[in-house]
């Protein structure tokens, strides 16, 4: 469970998570996944393992957030390390993301980082900026809108229009320049366990130039909605295996919410949402006592494959009818621990 302590601005979540665990509560983390063994999935084939070259000095903490863009680079965030590495396809690093160089003196803390189509990338950032902006080489060009804060999720359609989905102050969704000006916006519909899905930084965003795709944290369905806001559809099909919460989270930071937090254990969330082909959307769930689970979905509502209780590590990141798992070896004859590398699954519809 990912989750967001705090109620003012944006997430950092190694400080959540580090919090959460001196507090007793049980979190499962990126590191902790890293750790588990490869899945044998039903409906996707291993195609491929890729490992990050580069210099000697190459290190890799942690890949916490991955994007892939049409020819097969690899944009790596390592939030632990505080950086963004871009790879070509093979795995060899082409450039260590650097806003000093255009942006001086202020702190580069990256969240996560998007390809915006073949044009540039797009870096959110916990630091003094809430984000910057680079050249599809990784060359820096400077910072984000000054209006501009982190969304929950961020997506880019085809065209290169950024979405934002907001949880503080108010829930809504944002269309925004590649700046990251905001030029429209409309409200979301509250769900029913709204402190939840505040604080639980679980979920999804999918934009893909007609429809925007939306799944909060303890929401049942997907929200689908027109470009203008309207929604225009729900998508979801539930089984036995979902275990839905009793209650909501407490809205205060308080012993309660701590209580509250172990009772979700057991709870069924919506770990993330990935738009697997250009007609599927791919969503992964998180249930503490029963692992992980997928269904993919046509994007009119027809579930076109599941498989639920498949093991403990999340996918994270899928696109191109591709899924990426982040593997971390051992440690080396020499006591070294090496950089994480990525496995590559190819989707085979049933």
């Amino acid at each position: 469970m990912k989750i967001s302590l705090m109620s003012a601005s944006p997430p950092s979540r190694r400080a959540f998570l580090i919090c959460a665990l001196l507090l007793g509560v049980a979190v499962t983390s990126g590191v902790r996944a890293q750790e588990l063994a490869l899945p044998d999935l039903k409906h996707f084939k291993r195609v491929r393992t890729v490992t990050f070259d580069g210099p000697e000095t190459l290190l890799i903490a942690q890949i916490e957030y991955l994007d892939i863009d049409a020819a097969g680079r690899f944009l790596v965030t390592d939030i632990l390390g505080e950086q963004v590495l871009l790879f070509d396809s093979t795995g060899s690093l082409q450039a260590s993301l650097d806003s000093s160089v255009c942006e001086p003196g202020f702190t580069f803390s990256p969240e996560s980082a998007h390809f915006r189509g073949d044009e540039s990338i797009f870096v959110l950032n916990s630091g003094d900026h809430w984000g910057y902006r680079f050249n599809k080489d990784g060359t820096c060009l400077g910072k984000v809108d000054r209006e501009f804060d982190n969304p929950r999720f961020l997506a880019i359609d085809p065209a290169g229009t950024l979405y934002g989905a907001y949880v503080r102050p108010t829930l809504e969704m944002r269309r925004m320049s590649a700046t990251g000006e905001t030029l429209s916006s409309f409200s979301i519909p509250k769900g029913e366990f709204p402190n939840a899905n505040n604080r639980l930084d679980e979920g999804g965003l999918v934009a893909d130039g007609t429809h925007l795709f939306y799944a909060a944290a303890t929401e049942p369905a997907i929200m689908k909605f027109a470009l203008d806001g309207t929604l225009v559809g729900r998508i979801s099909k539930r089984s036995s295996w979902f275990r839905s919460p009793r209650r909501d989270l407490p809205r205060d930071l308080s012993p309660k919410l701590f209580e509250a937090l172990r009772e979700w254990e057991s709870t069924t969330t919506t770990w993330s949402l990935f738009e697997l082909t250009d007609e599927t959307l791919l969503i992964q769930y998180f249930s503490g006592e029963r692992g992980i689970g997928y269904q993919v979905f046509s994007k009119d509502g027809t579930l076109v494959a599941e498989e639920l209780d498949y093991g403990r590590r999340p996918i994270v990141h899928g696109e191109n009818g591709l899924v990426y798992f982040v593997m971390q070896p051992g440690l080396d004859s020499q006591g070294d621990l090496p950089n994480p590398y990525v496995e590559i699954y190819r989707f085979v519809a049933p």
